[in-house]
């Protein structure tokens, strides 16, 4: 039990230890953050089902059109550089692994912690089946398939877990919600989405200003990470539009 003497609740979890970001200096630590997660799922079948699907998106040896750390989140809303959908993933599942944890306390809700964490880690990941980098350009697939659709149908037809299927059909939003559990991976997705749209078109701003206004300047700052320092960071978001 982890006391956090700002609001007095009592948590499982200690989100804030089990997250050092201040020690991520890879992408490929990044990865192992998701199999940490992964690996306090206490059901059997779930934990072995989210190591099923990240060994595959994470297997060079897959046809996919991008690979996972360096696919995008996104074409143009957020996350959209290469990088952008492990970071996206990541931040997703722990803001619901720490948000489950949160309205357990303050609420009493009785809520699956194990499908939360198995619905948010995978909710976006057969989207390296969608997305494709071409050129310094993002963009779709020729014959893509809508990735939640095609994960969720893999999820119910050869896994046998309707539950998550559902999960990671509802969480986007457009069936509406039906659990707690798609409820709040669903904000949490919509959370880091509008949190990382914002700063992303601030980040985009600051680069037209300064004379690298092109999708190529804008994919290597994102990927060299020298907007996460404090003074760029500062010039980013004072930057007028």
């Amino acid at each position: 039990m982890v006391f956090n003497p700002g609001c007095n609740i009592y948590f499982k979890h200690s989100f804030y230890r089990a997250v050092k970001f201040a020690e991520v200096g890879d992408r490929m630590s990044r990865v192992d953050l998701l199999y940490k997660l992964a690996d306090s799922i206490k059901n059997d079948k779930l934990r072995s089902v989210v190591y099923q699907y990240l060994n595959k998106v994470l297997d060079s040896g897959v046809e996919k059109c991008v690979e996972f750390e360096e696919a995008p989140g996104e074409i143009e809303e957020h996350h959209s550089y290469p990088g952008g959908l492990l970071e996206h993933t990541v931040s997703v599942a722990y803001i619901s692994s720490f948000i489950a944890d949160l309205y357990e306390n303050v609420y009493g809700f009785k809520i699956n912690k194990d499908m939360v964490i198995a619905c948010s880690v995978l909710h976006d990941l057969y989207k390296v089946f969608e997305f494709e980098v071409n050129n310094s350009l993002i963009g779709r697939c020729r014959d893509y398939y809508p990735h939640d659709a095609r994960l969720s149908g893999e999820i119910l037809v050869r896994e046998g877990l309707p539950e998550l299927a559902k999960c990671i059909t509802e969480l986007h939003g457009y069936y509406g919600y039906t659990s707690l559990e798609s409820l709040i991976v669903g904000l949490s997705d919509i959370l880091d989405a509008k949190f990382h749209s914002i700063l992303q078109a601030k980040i985009r701003n600051y680069l037209s200003r300064v004379g690298r206004g092109g999708l190529k300047e804008f994919y290597e700052f994102m990927k060299s990470r020298e907007w996460v320092k404090k003074d760029v960071l500062e010039r980013i978001l004072i930057t007028p539009p």
